[in-house]
C-alpha cells in the first residue's frame, strides 16, 4: 500500500490550520526552506498557489501538502511497510493518526517539517509503540 492510500481525505480540509498565525501566505513554513523547483512550477500558474496548496507539479491542489508528504514517504524504503498511520491535512497543518514506533514517528515528523508550506505537524492522535 502506498502512502497516498493512507491519506484520509474525509477528514482533510483546506481551511486554516488550528492556531494559524499571521504569516505571509507565501513563506515556506517551519524550516524556512523553499522548494525552489516546485515554486518555479507553481509560479507558472496565475495566481500561484500558496505553499500548502502546491500540488506535485506546482498546480493548485487543496491537499497538495499531504500529497507531497505521501510522495516523499513513498521514496523512503524503510518507511514503506508502515500501515498503521493515516495522513490528514488541515490547511498548512499535517496531522498524523494511528500508531507507530518512536523512531519512525520522529523520521516522518522530520520529513513533514521540511516540506515547503508546513506550519504545524500534529501527532496528538498517534500512539507510540515500542
Amino acid at each position: 500500500m502506498t502512502w497516498h492510500n493512507k491519506i484520509d481525505f474525509d477528514h482533510c480540509d483546506d481551511g486554516p490550520a488550528h492556531g494559524a498565525s499571521s504569516h505571509s501566505p507565501m513563506t515556506p513554513g517551519l524550516t524556512n526552506t523553499y522548494d525552489d523547483e516546485l515554486r518555479e512550477k507553481a509560479g507558472m500558474h496565475t495566481p500561484p498557489p500558496p505553499p500548502e496548496c502546491m500540488g506535485l507539479e506546482g498546480e493548485y491542489d487543496s491537499f497538495g501538502l499531504v500529497r507531497r508528504l505521501a510522495q516523499t514517504l513513498d521514496q523512503q524504503s524503510d518507511l514503506a511497510s508502515i500501515d498503521s498511520l493515516t495522513l490528514i491535512q488541515h490547511g498548512s497543518a499535517l496531522c498524523l493518526a494511528g500508531s507507530v514506533d518512536s523512531a519512525a514517528l520522529d523520521r516522518i515528523v522530520d520529513i513533514a517539517n521540511h516540506l515547503d508550506g508546513t506550519r504545524e505537524v500534529d501527532v496528538s492522535q498517534v500512539s507510540v509503540t515500542h
